[in-house]
């Protein structure tokens, strides 16, 4: 059992994780037909004692980040925000509660913080000995697919206000102006890089989001003309202008990624 001197019952990631099982419980509330001070009181019990339940205690986030779950709250209350906001605009018949959607988005903006604040800590601790550190764009490659995208968004927009004369939910066109928006602003980012002991730490500038990527998720090395390509199968490759990063920087990363292979 930790001791009490040695833990800290505050931090990040469990606030928001009690934060977000309160609203769980208050959207459960809601639905169930429970109102007025139950719901607050029922809210307030479940976020404190999720966060002091969860207080202090870092390796459960190294551990949902390793296996990729650190997104998962964000999109399970994703999912059926969208569905519903899909319904609402397409089933006229069908009234959709505020006193619902509200609560989805509500677990939307906590679980992205939640999923900010756990990588930090996943990032921090998983990370190891920094090896290089540089600042780069990315590959004129990946820009100009970048604004290929942001074109055929465009395109898109478009065609969804067209069909919106014809009873197109308006859902469409808002997603493709979101698109177009993320696309070029993330475009016009760089990205501050580490390549650490186990693996490659990043920040996007103008964001507070660490990534952290552990050397065996890469599938190989490989250096264009153009482009410093770290390769996965299954995922974008991770792509950065070659003339931005420094020869200790390409060693670092290649010999990782060569012995994470040959491991």
């Amino acid at each position: 059992m930790p001791s009490l001197s040695g833990r800290s019952y505050v931090d990040g990631p469990s606030m928001a994780a009690g934060v977000y099982v309160g609203l769980l419980g208050y959207l459960a509330g809601t639905i169930a037909g429970v109102g007025g001070t139950g719901l607050s009181v029922g809210f307030w019990l479940l976020a404190v004692a999720v966060a002091l339940a969860l207080g202090g205690r870092p390796e459960l986030w190294v551990a949902f980040g390793r296996r990729r779950l650190l997104a998962v709250p964000v999109f399970a209350a994703m999912v059926p925000g969208i569905g519903l906001i899909l319904v609402d605009e397409t089933v006229g018949t069908v009234d959709v509660s505020l006193s619902v959607l509200f609560p989805l988005i509500g677990l939307m903006a906590v679980g992205l913080a939640l999923w900010i604040l756990g990588n930090r800590v996943y990032a921090d601790r998983a990370a190891g000995d920094v090896r290089a550190r540089w600042t780069a764009n990315r590959d004129p490659q990946r820009r100009r697919w970048m604004h290929v995208g942001t074109v055929a968004l465009a395109l898109g927009g478009v065609g969804a206000f067209a069909a919106m004369l014809y009873g197109l939910p308006s859902f469409f066109l808002s997603g493709a102006v979101a698109g177009i928006v993320i696309l070029q602003i993330s475009v016009r980012r760089h990205r501050t890089y580490e390549a650490c002991e186990h693996g490659l730490r990043y920040i996007e500038s103008g964001t507070v989001a660490t990534s952290f990527r552990p050397w065996d998720r890469f599938d190989g090395y490989r250096e264009t003309d153009g482009a410093v390509v770290l390769e996965r199968r299954w995922r974008l490759d991770e792509r950065m202008a070659a003339d931005e990063v420094p020869a200790d920087a390409r060693e670092a990363m290649r010999t990782a990624v060569d012995w994470s292979g040959s491991s």
